[in-house]
């Protein structure tokens, strides 16, 4: 048996586990000998356990604190205490500045930023009884660039990243370290309406002339969840192949 299946630290929620960016995260920490709890409302795209049975996917309704709460026992009695949350579950919206839609803004902010805060104040508080754990807020490039027609998910990224800083500030002493990762743009669903778009204005700026496949944003969220110090804590990373920078 590999060792790492018992180790207490090899226990991981990701939350909007389904599919894209989400989907490729849990497969990663599959790979790498983590217990992932993979969380979505849906039924996910494939299925990693016929893979691997280190995944387990979980329907959950992350906006609903009662069913949270749920999931978190169950996650707990079938899995182990939870080392690591990485806070990936989020939707997109075109919210024009002249045209707003109080539902869609709501629904975006509760998805992206209300969700995630609830996911911490559930995980989060076993991790500061343990005094030790990982937290990895997926936030975007948007956060810092903005998004012309799609300011909710602007907003909601960005304040992501500022809780992120502020919770790594107050989690620091009991041993938790929360940092967000900020993707540019990547090969998923959620980009297939612009590919045209993005592909004549926005790659040619890239530096690697390409956008980022799931699994490279993946890696980044895996290693930081893998170091064995906390101290690296409250960073922002843009992982966009150098957009952030020309």
């Amino acid at each position: 048996m590999d060792s790492r299946s018992t180790d207490p630290d090899r226990v991981v929620v990701v939350t909007g586990a389904a599919r894209g960016i989400g989907r490729a995260i849990a497969r990663r920490f599959a790979r790498e000998g983590f217990r992932v709890a993979a969380l979505d409302r849906v039924a996910p795209d494939d299925s990693v356990a016929s893979e691997d049975d280190r995944v387990h996917d979980l329907r959950t309704d992350i906006t609903d604190r009662e069913a949270l709460e749920a999931t978190r026992t169950t996650i707990e009695r079938d899995l182990g205490p939870v080392f690591a949350l990485v806070n990936n579950a989020g939707v997109f919206g075109r919210t024009p500045a002249l045209d707003f839609d109080p539902r869609l803004v709501r629904h975006i902010l509760e998805t992206n930023l209300e969700s995630a805060l609830a996911c911490i104040a559930v995980f989060g508080a076993g991790m500061a009884e343990r005094r030790r754990g990982r937290i990895v807020n997926i936030a975007s490039i948007a956060a810092h660039a903005g998004a012309a027609l799609a300011s909710a998910y602007a907003a909601s990224k960005a304040g992501l990243v500022a809780a992120t800083q502020s919770h790594a500030r107050e989690l620091a002493p009991l041993g938790i370290s929360v940092n967000a990762v900020l993707p540019g743009y990547c090969a998923t669903a959620m980009l297939a309406d612009e590919r045209a778009l993005v592909t004549s204005f926005i790659v040619p700026r890239i530096p690697f002339r390409r956008v980022a496949e799931p699994d490279e944003i993946a890696e980044v969220v895996e290693r930081l969840v893998s170091l064995r110090t906390p101290y690296l804590t409250g960073a922002a990373i843009p992982v966009d192949g150098g957009l952030h920078v020309g």
